[in-house]
């Protein structure tokens, strides 16, 4: 799959976009994230990362457009860098591309990109955050929606740099009884290259009421033990630009995806979160992760700010 959207994007970029098409377009994000964690019996590791993307998009025809994004990143600590396990401190690469099909209500994305299974990312989780060729997957997406029902699908291989490229299906149905309640499921499938396959489900609710939101999830695998998760967080926005939040979650060894939660696996707690934007460009992210690991019980914990600017 990964040859044939090379092929897609560079011939059709190079060959066949006529000058008079559409202009291409351009965004991006300038990222800075300050990050450290503790766990007992290891050592504090913290660092800086500077991260940068830059996305384009070119309409080829009625509804259909090509893109592609760089990604780059410096670490000060190659342990809490996105793209790669080895001891490195930086990448620059092209880590997304493919094409996009936007008929009506219905967005259908081709190539390599991000996926989030879950309305929390509880069952899975490769964020477009990440920067790397390694850190998202090759596939097809389907978001959109039939008049108050949301339909959103995934089918898709794993882009792993030392690991076996697995393989996720997941689809997603909710329904909208009213523009401050929705409710839905998820029934989801991850298959280990030359391995087992795990099944999952998950349900969740989002409820909005003044300044406050909720969203419930709970998930679970067909593993016999340790197959259960959940995440519930609650959300007050002082105004239109300052929000805090927290969440209360417990993920099981086998309750996710190939223990690819947003949520750490193996882990319960809490995390603490205030975000503030300065302007519809800038903004900051302070996250405080509060964490006990199910195994041994033992306390770690997580520091996190991140300062971000979009262009």
């Amino acid at each position: 799959m990964k040859k044939v959207i090379v092929a897609i994007v560079v011939g059709i970029f190079l060959f066949t976009v006529p000058v008079t098409a559409a202009p291409l377009e351009i965004s991006g994000e300038a990222t800075i994230r300050f990050q450290t964690d503790t766990a007992k019996n290891a050592k504090t590791q913290s660092g800086t990362m500077f991260s940068f993307t830059l996305r384009g998009e070119q309409k080829i025809g009625r509804n259909v457009s090509l893109f592609a994004r760089l990604g780059a990143q410096y670490a000060t600590n190659p342990a809490l860098a996105d793209f790669s396990s080895q001891n490195v401190k930086s990448a620059f690469t092209i880590d997304q591309f493919g094409l996009v099909y936007k008929p009506g209500k219905f967005t259908y994305t081709l190539g390599r990109q991000e996926a989030i299974i879950g309305t929390t990312a509880l069952l899975y989780s490769r964020s477009e955050t990440n920067i790397g060729k390694n850190t998202f997957v090759d596939g097809i997406t389907i978001n959109g929606s039939i008049g108050a029902f949301d339909i959103a699908a995934i089918a898709a291989r794993e882009n792993n740099l030392w690991l076996d490229n697995n393989s996720l299906y997941a689809i997603r149905g909710g329904y909208n009884f009213s523009k401050n309640f929705n409710a839905g499921l998820t029934w989801a499938q991850y298959q280990y290259h030359n391995a087992a396959t795990t099944y999952h489900w998950a349900t969740d609710a989002t409820v909005k009421f003044g300044k406050n939101a909720l969203t419930l999830e709970y998930a679970q695998s067909n593993s016999r033990q340790e197959n259960k998760a959940y995440a519930a967080t609650w959300t007050y926005d002082f105004n239109s630009k300052t929000a805090l939040y927290i969440t209360n979650f417990r993920v099981e060894a086998n309750a996710d995806m190939g223990a690819q939660s947003d949520f750490d696996n193996n882990n319960r707690g809490f995390y603490y979160g205030l975000t503030h934007a300065f302007n519809d460009k800038l903004s900051m992210e302070f996250i405080y992760k509060d964490q006990i690991l199910l195994a041994d019980k033992s306390k770690n914990t997580k520091v996190e700010l991140w300062l971000k600017n979009k262009f």
